[in-house]
């Protein structure tokens, strides 16, 4: 498998995001999940898949990560994947986990260094015809709880993350000049909270943000470093909701899992993005649902405060 993606000759690039897909007991619930992803890939066509964490869940989760994983395996599609809080909670490590992946077709999920904490950290650069990055994906491992005990809640980020995100955006800067990055990961950053509370965003938020209790700095990093155009994440199951903060786009995915808890009426569905090596500014994103309809003019939320309201 090749490391790095291209655009096709239209100059575009179809991502799929899938997340909270929680294969947990191998019933009903679980085979709908894989049947709405075999849809979404066949009415979607993406050319890259990324799955942002909770795949699997409970003591068979090595067993059932190929099962969860099919259809991506079927479809032809590169794809990749972070781990969420809850994939290695019970079961195996993310480490046997993510080996499992790595040897799957079509996975080109990797660990960027052994010297970081979180497993399976890692980029994935995406190439015009004169073999310059114009965007790299990041794949992040944002953890599972915070293991300092009066704090708790859940994980976030780490510092030396952090300075293997911003090393790697310079890297890339010196080697190329003028590209973009779009970040992934499971659990949101506090600053998904202050987007929806200053800025309008658009689409549904349904529930709270299960961001860590602590801020480690991830948001401001990326903000340091430059080049960081979006961070998507997953985790909240009835939010899909995403806005602009200080230039950068805070989003979530839209979770696909039918074997866990999302609003009655919120269907499962995909986020997908349209990334153009002409247009490292922005990019284009909407939502796929099960019903096979997409969500391109989502409801806007206007902010809830003025930023001098404190």
């Amino acid at each position: 498998m090749d490391s790095d993606l291209r655009f096709n000759e239209d100059g575009n690039i179809k991502i799929m995001q899938l997340t909270d897909l929680h294969y947990t007991n191998d019933d009903e619930a679980d085979h709908k999940t894989v049947a709405l992803m075999r849809q979404a890939l066949k009415d979607e066509k993406p050319d890259f898949v990324i799955v942002t964490g909770d795949m699997v869940y409970g003591e068979h989760n090595l067993e059932f990560l190929p099962k969860v994983f099919a259809p991506l395996i079927e479809s032809g599609c590169p794809w990749s994947f972070v781990f969420g809080n809850h994939d290695s909670e019970w079961g195996h490590s993310r480490t046997e986990l993510l080996e499992a992946g790595m040897k799957m077709k079509g996975c080109m999920a990797s660990h960027d260094s052994s010297s970081i904490d979180g497993v399976g950290n890692h980029i994935i650069e995406i190439k015009d015809k004169n073999n310059k990055t114009k965007w790299a994906v990041f794949a992040i491992d944002s953890g599972d709880y915070n293991p300092m005990e009066q704090v708790g809640g859940y994980a976030c980020v780490t510092r030396n993350q952090i300075n293997w995100y911003q090393n790697k955006i310079y890297e890339l800067k010196d080697k190329y000049g003028d590209f973009s990055a779009l970040a992934f990961q499971h659990i949101a950053v506090p600053e998904h909270l202050d987007v929806f509370k200053y800025e309008k965003c658009y689409g549904i938020k349904r529930e709270g943000c299960g961001c860590p209790r602590v801020n480690s700095g991830l948001f401001y990093a990326m903000l340091e470093a430059g080049h960081t155009k979006g961070l998507f994440v997953g985790h909240d199951h009835a939010n899909d909701y995403y806005g602009n903060l200080f230039g950068i786009t805070l989003g979530y995915g839209r979770a696909g899992g039918y074997g866990t808890y999302g609003a009655p009426d919120h269907m499962k569905g995909a986020r997908i993005f349209i990334l153009n090596e002409n247009n490292t500014e922005s990019f284009e994103t909407y939502v796929y649902l099960e019903n096979g309809d997409v969500i391109k003019e989502p409801w806007g939320y206007v902010p809830l405060c003025r930023r001098d309201e404190g």
